[in-house]
């Protein structure tokens, strides 16, 4: 736990310095359903690393669709990512929505060292989130999204949740949309066809199956029924996949 913090916040503060150099903007474009001098005014409230998620949010959830540009989100992400890890499930800092974002920008074009930041990133918050209870935090899966919307390697991810077993990393997975993923609802809605199938395949299999079975002693007692739920849900997956 110690480490995987530490690598979050050397991935955070890399972020803040990588970015740096990027003004807060004068002025936003926006849609006339928007209030441009409102948010401008809220991001004023505070220096970008004190910032609230409540006076960026605005901002977060409609930048480059309704609001601004991607040269302005640039200023502003490093503060968006930090609190999407300190502020889990608030408005506009949902990790596949900020990866949709990132999309927009065309983030792959960037310069290498600032795709690379962010990158890092997003897997320090992973490893971080995996490791946590999710009754208190039950966010990891969505930094998993995020890195499946951005093309970055999920796979080895997946594969070190199973290879580094803990009983909240297994209680993160018990709180996973498996009926979303299949379906392609939510955030898999515009998730390309076959990365959800890989995905789901993954979570399937029986090497998930039996990594989880055999950790389930360590889970908690009051936490167990999670873990039912979870290996009744690959169950009645792999039935609807057999029946196809």
């Amino acid at each position: 736990m110690r480490s995987a913090r530490q690598d979050l916040e050397e991935g955070l503060e890399s972020l803040y310095s990588s970015f740096q150099d990027y003004p807060f903007p004068q002025s936003l474009h926006a849609s006339p359903l928007r209030d441009p001098e409102k948010i401008l005014s809220d991001l004023k409230s505070a220096p970008l690393r004190e910032l609230s998620a409540e006076a960026l949010g605005p901002y977060s959830a409609s930048a480059m669709t309704t609001v601004g540009s991607a040269y302005e989100f640039k200023h502003f992400l490093p503060r968006i990512l930090h609190l999407a890890v300190i502020r889990p499930g608030s408005y506009g800092f949902e990790p596949p929505v900020i990866a949709s974002k990132l999309a927009l920008c065309d983030w792959k074009r960037w310069p290498v060292v600032e795709q690379t930041v962010v990158a890092n990133a997003v897997y320090a918050a992973w490893a971080f989130k995996r490791l946590q209870n999710p009754d208190f935090d039950p966010f990891a899966w969505n930094w998993i999204l995020a890195m499946v919307r951005l093309d970055l390697q999920f796979e080895s991810c997946l594969s070190l949740w199973v290879r580094q077993p803990t009983p909240n990393a297994f209680l993160q997975l018990a709180r996973v949309d498996l009926k979303g993923l299949y379906r392609g609802n939510g955030f898999w809605e515009d998730i390309a066809a076959e990365k959800r199938r890989l995905v789901l395949d993954w979570l399937t299999s029986a090497t998930v199956e039996n990594a989880v079975i055999g950790l389930v002693d360590m889970i908690p007692a009051e936490q167990q029924w999670q873990i039912d739920l979870l290996l009744d849900e690959i169950g009645e997956l792999r039935r609807v996949a057999l029946a196809r």
